[in-house]
């Protein structure tokens, strides 16, 4: 939608109303892309994206667990037949009728909560995990990934997804909670991993720690290094970085009670970052004054 100040009344209308409700809103589709919509129990898609942008967007819409169309004034045409044609849970005009809205959207999470199922896991991934989980503390960061020491950093980041989408927590929900907490350690080295040698001052160290002592395995993150502090690189938790993200690109626009909002989500998702809390600190002062 094109009018944010209705974007952020609806947030607020839906996460007052609905229990345990976390939202986020964005008006850039690429922003879909830096985490994993599966996770999504709902997008609201408005149709003030010209027709051709949000259909060309379908293929990562489809992957959340439901989405619906909110059409408005100044959108292209719809009505409820469009919306069904390409698979919208279900079709909204404004102006909304607040209480039909929202008992419909309840009753979309509702469904959502009673079939979601993760995909079957076989028994030779399961076994997989658990070799990988319990061997990973004898691998450095380049064995952990399955490439040379000399692999480039367009290479690093490819294995790096990879890896994330393969052992991604979300797909062994219905699995043993041991295996679940295998796969989180497995994705939680994988970010450490890529944290360090996707980020150049910290590689220069690890490789000249890796050519003096073999037996290095990992980065000691108590050396400090100079480098340019980003989300991406200072941030473990998948959920707590796209906050922290969308929470910057907040602070950028001078909306520092959004951005608040954003960083206090980011830090009940991981405690202690240094980053998250420095940032809270600054929006603090700023709405402060």
């Amino acid at each position: 939608m094109k009018d944010e100040k209705y974007l952020r009344s609806l947030e607020k209308f839906l996460t007052s109303n609905i229990d345990d409700c976390e939202c986020f809103i964005t008006m850039d589709v690429r922003e879909l892309m830096i985490e994993s919509i599966e996770s999504y129990n709902l997008l609201i898609v408005s149709s003030v994206l010209q027709d051709g942008v949000w259909l060309k967007a379908l293929p990562l819409i489809r992957k959340a667990q439901a989405f619906v169309l909110l059409a408005v004034s100044e959108g292209p045409e719809l009505n409820n037949d469009i919306a069904a044609k390409y698979g919208a849970a279900a079709f909204f005009k404004l102006p909304l009728n607040s209480a039909d809205f929202l008992a419909k959207i309840k009753n979309i999470l509702e469904n959502t909560a009673k079939t979601k199922i993760a995909s079957p896991v076989s028994v030779d991934t399961l076994e997989e995990i658990s070799y990988f989980s319990e061997n990973m503390d004898s691998y450095d960061y380049y064995t952990f990934f399955g490439l040379p020491k000399n692999a480039t950093l367009a290479e690093i980041k490819s294995k790096y997804i990879a890896m994330a989408r393969k052992y991604h927590p979300d797909k062994f929900r219905n699995v043993p909670s041991d295996i679940r907490e295998k796969a989180y350690n497995i994705t939680k080295r994988a970010n450490e991993a890529y944290s360090v040698l996707m980020n150049p001052a910290r590689k220069v160290i690890y490789d000249k720690m890796l050519a003096e002592n073999p037996e290095t395995k990992r980065f000691d993150f108590r050396i400090k290094v100079t480098y340019n502090e980003t989300p991406e690189d200072t941030i473990q938790n998948s959920q707590a970085r796209r906050f922290a993200i969308l929470a910057v690109k907040a602070i950028e626009g001078q909306d520092y009670k959004s951005a608040l909002t954003q960083l206090k989500m980011a830090a009940s998702m991981e405690k202690n970052n240094a980053y998250i809390d420095r940032l809270i600190q600054e929006v603090t002062q700023k709405l402060s004054k």
